[in-house]
Formats: structure tokens, sequence, C-alpha cells
């Protein structure tokens, strides 16, 4: 579930997660991330539906974590990540994946019924590119969903206690890439670090690359406050599907 500065095109993002990518496929997996991903599973579910054999792009699929939820769904599954050893890992998994960046997929236009992506806009600099990708090559009613973070409870400046109540710490209206910062935590934000992403920066980005925003849900855990904020979007359809 990897993702990229300013649009997957940085050396260094890639250096990094090929470093930590047999310990990231580990740790959702198997591992503490494990929990979020199911949910995160259970989202796609929700928002992007039976696929009926068409294909569907798990855009930043890092190590296959998602494809066989995708693929449960119905879905035929194709992945890019911009880390090669992350997509190795996913091509052992019986993955179709490519090394590319978000900011030129190697997929002709309107060649796709769906995209996803999981767990990635925190490690975007800037979403739109990535975003307006995904709309060039969806096919018109085109679904994309987008399972992240959740820009209010599951920031970098949020801090949770032992029942899962959150604090947000001064620093959530800030869209920036965080390096070191207390709340990084032990995880991969602490390895590769994370961009903070308000709100409004996600929608608005979603909706100035063309799509058009159709749904939203949070995910279903046992927390007071959501961990995960998905949304769906189309491509407008001519026709008006």
């Amino acid at each position: 579930m990897t993702g990229h500065h300013t649009a997957w095109s940085s050396g260094r993002m890639r250096a990094r997660y090929d470093d930590f990518a047999d310990w990231y496929d580990g740790f959702v997996t198997g591992g503490a991330g494990q929990p979020v991903a199911r949910s995160a599973d259970r989202l796609l579910a929700r928002l992007l539906g039976p696929g009926r054999g068409r294909l569907c792009l798990d855009l930043g699929c890092g190590g296959g974590a998602h494809a066989p939820a995708l693929g449960a769904l119905g879905w035929r599954v194709i992945g890019v990540d911009v880390s090669a050893r992350q997509v190795d890992l996913a091509r052992r998994r019986g993955l179709s994946a490519v090394v590319a960046g978000a900011e030129g997929l190697p997929l002709a236009d309107r060649s796709l019924d769906a995209v996803a992506t999981i767990m990635t806009t925190t490690d975007v600099d800037d979403l739109q590119p990535m975003f307006t990708e995904a709309h060039r090559v969806l096919r018109p009613g085109g679904r994309l969903v987008v399972v992240a973070a959740h820009p209010c409870f599951g920031g970098v400046f949020v801090e949770r206690d032992d029942h899962g109540c959150c604090t947000v710490h001064p620093g959530y209206r800030d869209h920036r890439r965080v390096a070191e910062h207390p709340l990084l935590g032990d995880g991969i934000r602490s390895r590769v670090g994370v961009v903070n992403v308000p709100l409004p920066v996600l929608l608005n980005a979603l909706t100035g690359a063309g799509l058009v925003l159709r749904e939203t849900a949070e995910d279903d855990g046992d927390h007071p406050v959501p961990n995960l904020l998905a949304l769906a979007a189309t491509r407008a359809d001519p026709g008006g599907v």
C-alpha cells in the first residue's frame, strides 16, 4: 500500500518503501496493521461493490494485500506501485502488477471500469495529479474508491488514548509532509514519513480532477471515532448514467 512523493516520482520515496517492503507486508497481512487492512477491505466491499468480471486497477498496490478482497468481489485486478520490491511481492501473490508512478499510468484512456487506492493519500504531496490520472483511465461512469487514513481522526497530529478516544493537536490544518514527530508511532509512518492531509484538501483534489463524489463511508471499527474514511467518485458519463 505504497503512496508517492509528488505523484510517486521521488526516487527517495521509492527506495524507502523498497527498504521496508517485507516488514510492511507482514505488518498488514498478519501483524498489528491487519485489523485496519481488513477494515479497509470491508469499505471496498461497501463502496466498490461487485465486479462481475470487470477490470479494476489497484493503484498503489504495494505487496498486493488488498487484491484478494477485490478478487472476492468479482473484479479482475491489475496493480501498479512505485516500489519494485513491493510489486515483486504482489506478483508472488499472483497479482498482475507493474512498477509505475501515478502521474503516468501505463494504461490507455478510458480502459478501466474501476480504480481502487488504499492508504495512499498520506504519501502524496499533491493528490490532484493522482486523481487526474485515475479520471483519465476510467471509462465514463467508472468508479474510483479511495480508502484513506481519516483526515480528522487518523492524521499525524491525532493522539489516541487506550479507549480509542482522540485528541487533535495543533497542525491538523497544515497540508505538509512530516518526517519527524512524537505522534508518528512505530509503524510505517515513522519509517517513511507522512503527509498531513486536511479534509478539504482531499475532497478538493478529487473534485478538482473532474470526478463526481457519489458516496462516503467511515470504518465499522469498535473505536468511538473512526480510523478510516472512504470516498467513491465517478467519471461523468456523457450519456447521463
